[in-house]
């Protein structure tokens, strides 16, 4: 089962540091990261994506997994309009009654704690290593909101995407 987080922070820079915390956290072995991505939103309260990372995928629509789940979730044309809903079709059919309320409930969260100036890290990743992904992550503060996303949804959305895109992503 791999877990869909969201760390909520003041600012960027904090976030780019969680960031790179959790990519020496997965370099040595204690995080698997199947996808990341920082998104931030400005004074106006327009959330942007500001890059995205795709460690353990591959091919074209490599980081549409969470790119579109960010997309999605905050309503950004990140990933496309056609990928776009399709990740949305497959969240639909995957996540049905209390899992879809729960997606749903981390998304209010999420827009919730990010304020004007902030910025969060999206990490959708699995660990056998708690303590430690905890105690360092820690180190950075920040507010935490997760949701869990099983192997059959990955493996839906990621078909979705590839349907859409004609392609298909195989884990390296």
């Amino acid at each position: 089962m791999a877990n869909l987080f969201a760390l909520v922070y003041p600012d960027q820079a904090t976030a780019e540091q969680a960031d790179l915390t959790a990519k020496g956290l997965s370099d040595a072995g204690f995080l698997s990261i199947l996808d990341s991505s920082v998104i931030t939103k400005d004074a106006k309260g327009k959330i942007e994506q500001k890059g995205q990372s795709h460690p353990v995928r591959a091919g074209a629509v490599a980081g549409a997994v969470v790119g579109g789940l960010t997309g999605f979730i905050f309503l950004l044309p990140v990933a496309g309009a056609a990928a776009g809903a399709a990740i949305g079709g497959a969240l639909g059919k995957g996540w049905k009654s209390g899992a879809s309320n729960d997606f749903n409930e981390f998304r209010d969260q999420v827009s919730a704690d990010l304020q004007p100036g902030g910025a969060a890290l999206v990490l959708l990743c699995q660990t056998d290593a708690r303590d430690r992904v905890i105690h360092d992550l820690g180190r950075h503060g920040g507010i935490l909101r997760s949701t869990d996303v099983s192997e059959e949804q990955i493996a839906a959305i990621q078909a979705e995407v590839d349907k859409v895109s004609g392609t298909s992503a195989k884990p390296v």
